[in-house]
């Protein structure tokens, strides 16, 4: 009954740029056959990403009207999946030491480290503190949101949305990629880490 069901949901497809494609083309290789990371805390988080985005639709559309409505309510909905879907489903095997770490760091408390008083150069510990409380969506960038983009239909399919609400949804979605693809240059990472030894061990030992 459940797969019956499942197959029954509206089904979307969300239009990728080619260049957006390609990208995520270039992502899998620099992670699975380069063995590298997008380096983190992104200096363009998906937190600032769709604040961008939004700041650009606004003017275009009327305050409080339907489609100013829409566009605050599919924001606020992709930051929410994206933060609880990114160490479940948008990962690369190799990543999942990396998000491992930077999760540690970002559910950690906190410190007060006496050598930034003193003027010393930032530590472990300070280092840590930059992520301490912050969000998936805070920490990822572009590469990780277009992921999530491939990922919507099948998350999408487990919803209750009614066809109209899911044609609704993919024309936002749409004007969101395209969006994205133009400005890509600005939000994608320029040059992937070297992930080192000791991290490629320590990442070949994670189911």
């Amino acid at each position: 009954m459940q797969e019956e069901t499942f197959t029954q949901k509206p089904a979307i497809r969300i239009p990728l740029p080619d260049h957006l494609k390609g990208l995520l083309v270039d992502d899998w290789e620099n992670i699975t056959k380069s063995l590298q990371l997008v380096p983190l805390p992104h200096p363009h988080p998906v937190s600032d990403i769709l604040a961008a985005y939004a700041a650009s639709e606004e003017s275009r559309r009327r305050p409080g009207s339907a489609d100013a409505d829409i566009l605050e309510e599919v924001i606020q909905g992709i930051r929410e999946y994206f933060d609880k879907s990114l160490g479940r489903i948008l990962l690369y095997r190799f990543e999942r030491q990396q998000w491992l770490e930077t999760h540690e760091q970002m559910t950690a408390t906190p410190t007060l480290n006496a050598s930034k008083q003193n003027g010393d150069a930032m530590d472990t510990d300070e280092a840590a503190d930059q992520l301490a409380g912050k969000t998936p969506s805070e920490v990822y960038g572009a590469e990780h949101l277009c992921r999530l983009f491939v990922s919507m239909p099948e998350l999408i399919a487990q919803t209750n949305m009614d066809s109209q609400s899911v044609s609704r949804l993919r024309e936002e979605l749409a004007k969101m990629t395209q969006w994205l693809g133009k400005n890509s240059g600005t939000y994608f990472t320029k040059e992937y880490m070297n992930a080192g030894q000791d991290y490629t061990s320590k990442a070949s030992g994670l189911a």
